[in-house]
């Protein structure tokens, strides 16, 4: 029999819909409270924010008469028509957020406007109110969320521990508080201040509070049209995405196209893992859709590939420049004899403040980590504090006009001086980047005239790949193969391309036509075998060069449209400053 389910149990499935998790309630409050206006929020939790979360701000606030009406289901002060959801700007528009949070736990607000004298006290249990009367109260809203789903039980078998949620709320504000450096975030877990940013705009500084072992990671500014924000050099990767925050009109989201528009923009420069990007992307209210998930975590651009490609673009200027070199770090070792040092003035060593949030790492740092270990009270030297306005700093691109040869070490290393740095160069990575980019420019240039065979060979191929369309056919033939269907799942090639030995020529056709059954897998197939031809015909590691030779690859390296990386992904030259070799002899 189907009934209509009462207003009781309807509320609960809705607020399951939008309140998962302790972390679902912080991050819906912390949302009203930006959209408020507020300059300061304070965010406290007890035992993961199971038993109590308050969130306190000084924004708007909220009128005596509408303190009420705030806790029905969808009343919002962000949207009046259905035309105003294509244009939304604010985080939050349903009017869910505090209709949610209240059905499923013991809810008091105390909320003040900035023109009344005197602020509204309302409490709620369960989404019923309890009381309401008039308080004395500070402009702005305060909401604090006790025994999160009491009348839910079920829902409370599947919160993790006190700890496990208690870091995925301290994980939320410090996102939200690099996105927001003008705002104020204090975040107090079980009594202790675990941080507190100072509001001033200073994004870098944010990074480095919050977030010392990405900024370790030597982040490069990234300032184009309608992106900006910070990345790693292509050398400093984490094992997961954990070091990428992506905030779209101030909108903290997960992204699979943005995540694939910042691996390109990299150029193939990322040997292994996952660069860390803190990005923030502008868009036009009307080309994005956020309201495809109930935690509007989730969006959807209607031009993707403007937003790809514009992500991309940023990321590749970025990696184009100097401050995208990987540098070759220098371990900072402790010396027995600092207290000695410290007595001299010039020649000594200045010793650096430990990091004032070295006491609750165990809070702030639940990210994956890479093993490296450094010293934390490391600072990058890529981006100073005063650079720190992401949306004026333009970094220069890398010029390699600048370089004076220096020497060779080893037969294998090449020793050029910038201005206050030193490079160096990886013979066989630098020449590999040499010979790939010349037989790609040799494929994509134009079709190729096949080299005849005296002895034709065949191909056989799987049924499946024999009955797709036939455009893996069409590149053999662009690449320089006369290559023609002979029947009965066979192919007959009579001229292969001229760069390629006839047993080369066999194989690569064999595996392309196979790999060509997956979207993109031809199209792999002949990267990879370019790359290994590329690897196959550059010099090698102890081959000795002549300076002739090196001035030659040099100039060979520089007219590439990626000098930075071999295309396996290695980089072809590293830097160390000139900073990094007086902190070595302990000048700095």
């Amino acid at each position: 029999m189907i009934k209509v389910l009462d207003s009781f149990v309807a509320d609960k499935i809705a607020a399951g819909e939008v309140i998962e998790r302790p972390v679902s309630a912080v991050k819906e409050l912390v949302e009203n409270s930006i959209d408020a206006g507020a300059h300061t929020i304070i965010v406290e939790i007890r035992n993961g924010g199971k038993s109590y979360i308050r969130v306190t701000d000084d924004g708007c606030g909220i009128s005596f008469d509408e303190a009420e009406t705030a806790f029905l289901r969808h009343a919002t002060s962000k949207i009046s028509s259905i035309t105003d959801l294509d244009n939304i700007i604010s985080l939050g528009f349903r009017g869910e957020a505090l209709a949610s949070i209240s059905a499923v736990s013991r809810l008091t607000m105390v909320t003040r406007t900035g023109d009344s004298p005197s602020g509204a006290k309302i409490i709620l249990h369960g989404g019923q109110v309890v009381s309401k009367e008039r308080t004395g109260a500070n402009k702005g809203t305060t909401v604090i969320v006790e025994d999160l789903f009491y009348n839910t039980p079920a829902r409370r078998k599947f919160m993790k521990s006190d700890a496990r949620e208690a870091s995925a709320i301290i994980e939320l504000i410090q996102q939200y508080a690099v996105c927001y450096t003008d705002i104020r975030f204090m975040m107090i877990n079980n009594g202790a201040t675990l941080f507190s940013t100072a509001g001033d705009g200073n994004t870098l500084s944010v990074i480095k509070m919050l977030y010392p072992d990405l900024a370790r990671h030597g982040l490069v500014p990234v300032s184009d049209d309608g992106v900006s924000g910070f990345i790693s050099d292509p050398g400093s990767t984490m094992t997961t995405r954990k070091g990428q925050l992506f905030f779209v009109n101030g909108r903290l989201v997960s992204s699979s196209i943005i995540e694939k528009a910042v691996e390109e923009g990299y150029c193939g420069r990322i040997f292994s893992g996952f660069p860390v990007s803190v990005l923030f992307i502008s868009a036009e209210p009307d080309t994005i859709d956020v309201n495809i998930h109930p935690g509007k975590r989730e969006i959807r651009f209607l031009r993707q590939d403007d937003i790809k490609n514009a992500v991309s673009g940023a990321v590749r200027k970025a990696v184009m420049t100097d401050a995208a070199v990987p540098k070759g770090f220098v371990k900072n070792i402790e010396n027995p004899h600092k207290d000695s040092l410290n007595n001299t003035a010039k020649e000594g060593v200045s010793e650096q403040p430990a990091s004032e949030q070295a006491s609750i790492r165990e809070y702030l740092f639940s990210l994956d980590r890479t093993e490296e270990k450094e010293d934390p009270a490391y600072e990058p030297s890529f981006v100073s504090e005063e650079a720190a306005d992401i949306r004026t700093v333009k970094p220069a691109p890398f010029d390699f006009n600048e370089l004076t040869f220096k020497g060779y070490v080893f037969n294998t290393y090449i020793i050029m001086q910038g201005r206050d740095e030193l490079y160096i160069f990886d013979q066989h990575a630098a020449h590999e980047r040499v010979f790939y980019e010349k037989f790609m420019q040799g494929y994509n240039d134009s079709s190729h005239s096949p080299q005849p065979l005296l002895t034709a060979f065949t191909i056989n191929v799987s049924p499946d790949v024999y009955s797709i369309d036939r455009e893996w056919l069409n590149d053999l033939r662009h690449m320089g193969y006369d290559i023609e269907d002979f029947g009965d799942r066979t192919f007959i090639v009579r001229g292969i391309p001229p760069y390629m030995e006839i047993g080369e020529a066999e194989g690569f056709a064999a595996g392309y036509a196979e790999a060509a059954r997956e979207a993109g897998g031809a199209n792999r197939t002949v990267i990879d075998k370019l790359i290994m031809k590329s690897c196959k015909s550059a010099v090698k590691a102890h081959d000795k060069l002549s300076e002739l030779e090196i001035d030659d690859l040099m100039k060979k390296l520089a007219q590439c449209d990626n000098p930075y990386s071999c295309p396996h992904g290695r980089p072809t030259f590293i830097k160390v400053t000139s900073y990094d070799i007086e902190r070595s002899f302990r000048r700095k």
